[in-house]
C-alpha cells in the first residue's frame, strides 16, 4: 500500500482519479451515441414523411 502511494507521488497520477475520469468519459460517450441514434431516427422519419 505504501509502495502504491509512493509510486503515485512520483508519477503524479492517481489511479483512482483516472478510473473516475474514464467512467465519466464512458458515460459521456454513451450519451452522445444515444443522442446521435435519436437524431438519426428523427431524420429518417422526416425523410419518410416527405416522400
Amino acid at each position: 500500500f505504501e509502495l502504491d502511494n509512493r509510486r503515485e507521488q512520483v508519477a503524479g497520477v492517481s489511479l483512482d482519479e483516472e478510473m473516475v475520469n474514464l467512467i465519466r468519459f464512458q458515460y459521456a460517450y454513451q450519451a452522445s451515441a444515444k443522442m446521435i441514434g435519436v437524431i438519426d431516427e428523427m431524420l429518417q422519419t422526416l425523410i419518410g414523411l416527405g416522400k
